[in-house]
């Protein structure tokens, strides 16, 4: 559905119930009245000014109360799980809240956020790579060998890694009979809690 509205009083009141919602999702602001959509998170009047600056690719700004939202806007705040889960998920990946928002919100960790929460409003059950923590010492991640080839896809991503898995599966068998197989079928992602991340700001546009 594409119609934008007013967000319904009902609504922003689920909304500001999920946990953390009473704070923003970077600071300690209190009773925040902007959105990240991208993020499913609420965020402060001066946080929002920096969220703007990544551009809509990052982060998709909207006023809780004057700006229209559609339906799919409002899902994602409301499948997101709220500050809290956001929080909890970055500094789990070794990033602080109180990083700046330029850097937390280009690391991988955050893509992988974005992408998971558009994945869930899409009715995809299949998690996108999942990059591992944060690595200080270079901004990139800790995760090495498990990322997706150069324009790949995240369904071409996980195709490859379960076919990978099956093949591993297959030279255990080979090897040493079912037995071998106890620890060969676990996947290589996680998602974590199953909420997740628009990849490239398109829930602005849906």
């Amino acid at each position: 559905m594409t119609s934008a509205m007013q967000m319904p009083k009902d609504v922003e009141m689920r909304i500001r119930a999920l946990p953390g919602n009473g704070t923003c999702c970077d600071c300690n602001n209190v009773n925040p009245q902007w959105a990240s959509v991208s993020y499913g998170a609420l965020v402060c009047l001066e946080c929002s000014g920096q969220h703007r600056s990544l551009g809509v690719h990052l982060s998709f700004v909207r006023s809780v109360q004057m700006d229209s939202w559609n339906e799919r806007q409002l899902t994602a705040m409301e499948k997101s799980g709220g500050n809290q889960r956001l929080v909890d998920f970055f500094r789990d990946r070794g990033i602080e809240k109180n990083m700046r928002i330029a850097t937390k919100y280009n690391t991988k960790q955050a893509a992988y956020y974005r992408e998971r929460l558009t994945r869930l409003l899409d009715g995809k059950t299949e998690p996108p790579p999942d990059p591992g923590r944060y690595d200080p010492a270079t901004g990139g991640s800790e995760a090495q060998g498990a990322e997706p080839l150069p324009g790949e896809t995240t369904d071409q991503y996980n195709e490859r890694q379960a076919r990978l898995r099956e093949e591993a599966r297959e030279r255990l068998r080979q090897k040493f009979g079912n037995q071998g197989l106890g620890s060969a079928g676990s996947p290589s992602n996680t998602a974590g809690g199953g909420y997740g991340g628009g990849g490239d700001g398109a829930l602005g546009a849906l």
